[in-house]
């Protein structure tokens, strides 16, 4: 049987709750993590809409980008507002209501690298830094004998991890001293008689989340019952991870162009434009959602253009000054695109552990805008 609970441990592999931003509220917001799930629906945003159609079609689960209780404060769960009857709806239908947002943002094929794969974006980077795991180093004193299990158990536990290298670590040579006491059951020497013995300080960087493991493997492969070691605190830092996304076109374009491939691959039937039409445009910047607050890092990023949502008269002032084209995609358009992307990791997920599941994608068109 799967449940609630399966389906938030899959879509924590494809977007780490420990990316999203500290103000952000993803997650499961409204039901049991042990109910049973056999249909999921798949939308963008928990509308009334939405969850009478997960109704109709008998979804168990509906898994969206924005959470249904981002910036909702409330005393009381009522008809009366438009958030309490949502919630009383889901309740009375038996449907759990799931969310990843700027943990999807910043992830690894979320909003952002979908959004910059559609237009044509190369050698992509992060646009600011968010997200990285603190690092530690961790030295152990091993007799030259086993240093070797004991450094490829500590590898292959997950330390020594620099890049795009494994396995990096550092042994130097020299004495350790000991003198087993009474109680002792020592791999050398004697209870009563200091021992000398020609060992490796073996030393690795450990992502602070492996050291517990990493130490455990360590002692497993030491031959000592009490093995000496260290582990310190590092300023370096691992696996950074980012918001935005920045890359290239495979060649330069008019801005105006540009600007008319966007309409036309998002589907919007206007798009709003600052900055000089005629420009030749290569290097793009892009926030999914609301990005406004980019558009200078682009800028001093060496953007030529950069696209977003949600983008104000000033905000839009100050980019004209400084010369960077801007596009406002819409928030919807810039990310219902990951819709179908979280259907079929799901469904890949369904199919590699055997469950009987069905994900679809709504019908909903959510877009909030239109144009005359």
């Amino acid at each position: 049987m799967v449940q609630v609970k399966d389906i938030m441990a899959v879509m924590e592999g494809i977007a780490p709750r420990k990316l999203a931003e500290s103000w952000d509220k993803p997650g499961l917001a409204v039901g049991d993590p042990n109910h049973e799930v056999k249909k999921i629906l798949v939308a963008l945003d928990v509308t009334k809409e939405v969850i009478a159609e997960a109704a109709e079609m008998g979804a168990d689960m509906i898994i969206t980008h924005h959470p249904m209780l981002l910036f909702q404060k409330f005393d009381s769960i009522t008809t009366e507002t438009s958030v309490g009857s949502k919630i009383i709806s889901l309740i009375q239908n038996n449907i759990a209501a799931f969310s990843a947002h700027t943990n999807l943002d910043i992830a690894k094929g979320g909003t952002n690298d979908v959004l910059a794969e559609l237009i044509g974006l190369q050698d992509l980077t992060y646009l600011e830094e968010t997200w990285a795991e603190d690092l530690k180093k961790i030295a152990v004193f091993v007799p030259v004998t086993h240093a070797e299990a004991v450094r490829k158990a500590m590898c292959d536990a997950g330390a020594g991890e620099i890049g795009n290298y494994t396995c990096c670590t550092f042994g130097a040579p020299g004495e350790s001293t000991f003198l087993p006491m009474e109680g002792s059951n020592p791999f050398l020497g004697e209870q009563g008689k200091l021992e000398r013995v020609e060992e490796v300080r073996l030393e690795a960087l450990v992502p602070a989340s492996q050291a517990a493991n990493v130490i455990a493997a360590m002692k497993a492969a030491h031959p000592y019952e009490e093995v000496a070691y260290d582990v310190y605190a590092v300023e370096q830092r691992y696996k950074k991870e980012g918001i935005g996304r920045m890359g290239v076109l495979p060649a330069p374009v008019a801005f105006a162009d540009f600007a008319r491939m966007l309409k036309e691959k998002l589907g919007l039937d206007s798009i709003r434009l600052t900055g000089d039409a005629h420009k030749m445009i290569q290097k793009v910047a892009l926030c999914t959602g609301s990005g406004a607050e980019f558009i200078m890092p682009a800028y001093y990023a060496g953007a030529d253009a950069y696209l977003t949502a949600d983008i104000k008269f000033h905000e839009a002032q100050k980019a004209v000054e400084t010369g960077i084209c801007v596009a406002d995609v819409t928030h919807y358009a810039s990310e219902v695109l990951i819709v179908p992307v979280i259907q079929k990791a799901l469904e890949q997920a369904a199919a590699e552990k055997g469950w009987a599941l069905e994900v679809v994608c709504s019908k909903v068109n959510g877009q909030t805008f239109w144009a005359l």
